[in-house]
């Protein structure tokens, strides 16, 4: 396993000082300078960091050995998949830490494969919201119809769900959320084979999904996106800002940084479904050109919008 391997390395080549880790043993002497202070941190993150993977790796090989877990392929995959999440978190922690020690760097240009988990991150958190519009679209139509036309319903929910299942970025989904939209792909394919259905049936095996699907977008959100979406902010902000240059100049630019700017806060889709809502409506107006008066009274609705975003 390349875990071990890099623990392996890291005691090999750092060694714990055992005057740090037992105090009894010695007293170990400051540091003369700074790069000596700045060795020592590096030192103590890559042993903690050590024995930190160390434990976790133990705890891996103790839960797949469970009964429980064995005999439950969705529960062993499971497993696998947070262990591996977590030892990438941690190792890129590690790595991000000790380069930043050194030097004023970004995650992004330190930690082998930051950048395509963000971007996937993100294309999730667009899908999932827009699977769950789209889910929730047809509830309320299956709300209207009569019990006969509610099978016919459970077809297009169910090819909704496989629909998404295709998308590359639903390859990125947790494997217990993915076990619960197989199952559900299942259910509805059952329903839809039924000649009719009551009122209540569509709802009481979708409205889980739904709020599943809000819970995987806050998870990205506050888990993998907050640092990425508070740079797209700032970068929208300061596009915005010069759209009201262009404006002020009488400039054909600002319609152009407008876009720019609508482009870019795509990033930022699925964090708020009044922003969501937003970016389709005016993605769609700007590509067949503005008035001064559109663009004035655009620029203001996505100054409110933005603004009315919620960070955590």
């Amino acid at each position: 396993m390349g875990v071990n391997h890099l623990i392996a390395v890291i005691r090999e080549k750092f060694p714990a000082d055992e005057r740090a880790v037992d105090a009894g043993k010695g007293w170990r002497p400051p540091p003369a300078s700074t790069d000596e202070r700045l060795a020592q941190e590096v030192e103590t993150l890559l042993q903690a960091s050590a024995v930190r993977l160390a434990r976790r790796v133990g705890d891996l090989g103790e839960r797949v050995r469970r009964p429980e877990v064995v005999s439950d392929r969705w529960g062993l995959m499971t497993e696998l998949q947070t262990f591996r999440l977590d030892f990438r978190s941690r190792i890129g922690d590690l790595v991000y830490l000790t380069a930043a020690a050194f030097e004023d760097v970004r995650r992004e240009d330190v930690v082998p494969g930051h950048t395509h988990q963000v971007n996937a991150a993100v294309a999730l958190r667009g899908a999932t919201m827009d699977l769950r519009r789209s889910l929730q679209g047809r509830l309320e139509r299956a709300a209207k119809a009569p019990p006969e036309g509610l099978p016919a319903l459970a077809r297009q929910l169910e090819d909704s769900l496989g629909a998404f299942s295709t998308m590359p970025a639903s390859l990125t989904l947790r494997t217990r959320d993915k076990q619960r939209v197989v199952e559900l792909r299942a259910q509805l394919r059952e329903a839809g084979s039924r000649p009719l259905l009551e009122a209540e049936a569509l709802p009481q095996l979708v409205q889980p999904l739904l709020a599943m699907l809000e819970r995987v977008a806050e998870e990205l959100t506050t888990q993998l996106l907050t640092a990425h979406d508070r740079g797209v902010w700032a970068s929208c902000g300061a596009r915005l800002e010069q759209v009201s240059m262009h404006l002020a100049l009488g400039s054909p630019g600002a319609e152009r940084v407008l876009v720019e700017a609508l482009e870019r806060a795509g990033a930022l889709y699925g964090r708020s479904a009044a922003f969501d809502t937003f970016l389709r409506k005016h993605r769609r107006a700007t590509g067949d050109g503005l008035e001064e008066a559109a663009l004035r009274e655009t620029l203001e609705t996505f100054r409110e919008r933005l603004a009315a975003l919620p960070f955590h």
